[in-house]
């Protein structure tokens, strides 16, 4: 396992990860009816609910009625030959230490795919539920235990398909859990528990792929994710990220640019409240001419306690002649002796280019503060409504209001933690 003296995790100190008991999680958890209504997406053409990394169809709705012909959503054992002969190709080659974790844990893959110009009307939802050890510090169960789950996403994109995905990853002690609960996710804890997940994605040409990654799990859980793409020419993957809960976690995004004309879009909003670690390390390659990327990361820490990390590299090599990205991180500090460390990177072999990166740590600027105040509006809650608008920038761009509402629940939890936003919260 890495440690800060890896370059990689130079900021993502895992020795609480390391000094717990992990073990594999029991199969067959419960799953509440209420956390399941509480999380639900309505308007998804598919809902697949995988437990502990195991898909539960009888949770699950859509998986085989309804779908477009040609279309698969669910296990590995039965899915098209042309999915299954990609599975590992990425992650073997560049998913990282807890990429090959997941491949001797994960006891099953969830396979989404789309023959040649397929589509889905609606989302594929995939809701991860993961368990911590029963009676965490009670009878029998050592207080320093914690249950490890895997799960593992295979989507394959024919030539010209189309298709939405919407990852939520809660545990069952996290706010999700009990919806009347005015936790923040930093402080939901109920047993820790690990999540090593592993998405990978293949999109041929001229496919697009609109996923979105919402990570609520609880305070007490460590969440490492792996998401590798790999687009051929032509082809357009977006993501956007919401990363609120756990304590430690951190996503690396890895994604390979393998044709002309190909479009990526990423966009990233990370929460750090109370001794919550959040690192994102993304690594896009281009190396054929004509293609577009840009990136918007942004991070708000709001405790003295807290720190977010942001590693992003941007690689042009030599054949991405007319390349036009563009790379953006802005972070809000909200209190003193909070803590984050940026890293926007863009390496430029080609030398027809046009590409942009920049860089902003800051407070909420005074003026914004006195045009709410010449208003009659409290600072408390004109912070509040600032933070919001924020991070709201990237939330929206899901275009789910229920995911959307579920993250800014979560962020307002976590906004009343805070000192200075405890009269807005409770007048």
């Amino acid at each position: 396992m890495p440690s800060t003296r890896n370059e990689d995790y130079r900021f993502t100190d895992i020795t609480p990860l390391l000094k717990a008991n992990v073990q594999p999680a029991a199969a067959g958890a419960s799953v509440p009816s209420d956390l399941l209504a509480a999380t639900d997406l309505p308007d998804a053409a598919v809902v697949a609910v995988v437990v502990d990394g195991v898909l539960r169809p009888e949770l699950s709705r859509g998986l085989t009625e309804g779908l477009p012909k040609g279309v698969y959503v669910g296990p590995l054992e039965g899915a098209p030959a042309a999915a299954v002969e990609k599975l590992g190709s990425l992650s073997n080659s560049r998913g990282g230490p807890f990429s090959v974790l997941n491949g001797s844990l994960t006891p099953g893959v969830l396979v989404v795919a789309l023959p040649q110009g397929s589509y889905l009307p609606g989302p594929v939802y995939v809701l991860h539920v993961a368990s911590a050890p029963s009676s965490a510090g009670g009878d029998g169960v050592d207080a320093a235990s914690a249950s490890a789950n895997a799960p593992r996403l295979l989507v394959h994109a024919g030539a010209g398909a189309s298709v939405e995905v919407v990852e939520e990853y809660v545990g069952l002690s996290s706010p999700s859990s009990s919806p009347s609960e005015a936790a923040a996710p930093s402080e939901a804890q109920g047993g820790r528990y690990l999540t090593a997940s592993v998405s990978e994605m293949f999109l041929e040409a001229d496919a697009e792929v609109k996923h979105s990654y919402v990570q609520r799990e609880a305070g007490g859980s460590f969440h490492f994710k792996g998401t590798l793409v790999h687009q051929e020419e032509r082809s357009r993957y977006s993501v956007t990220e919401a990363s609120v809960g756990a304590g430690i976690a951190r996503h690396d995004l890895v994604i390979q640019q393998a044709g002309p004309e190909t479009h990526t879009e990423m966009g990233h909003f990370l929460l750090c409240g109370p001794n919550q670690l959040h690192d994102l390390h993304s690594r896009l390659t281009l190396d054929h001419p004509n293609g577009t990327a840009n990136q918007l990361h942004k991070c708000i820490v709001s405790h003295a306690s807290g720190r977010g990390v942001f590693d992003g590299n941007v690689k042009v090599n030599r054949g991405a002649q007319k390349t036009d990205a563009g790379q953006l991180s802005r972070n809000l500090l909200l209190v003193p002796l909070a803590t984050v460390n940026v890293k926007p990177n863009l390496q430029i072999i080609a030398d027809d280019v046009k590409c942009t990166h920049g860089c902003a740590v800051s407070d909420l600027r005074d003026e914004e503060l006195f045009y709410f105040r010449a208003r009659g509006i409290s600072a408390e809650a004109a912070r509040q409504a600032l933070v919001f608008s924020f991070g709201s920038e990237v939330i929206q761009r899901m275009g789910r209001p229920a995911l959307a509402k579920r993250v800014q629940q979560d962020v307002s939890r976590t906004l009343r933690s805070v000192e200075q936003f405890a009269g807005s919260a409770s007048a």
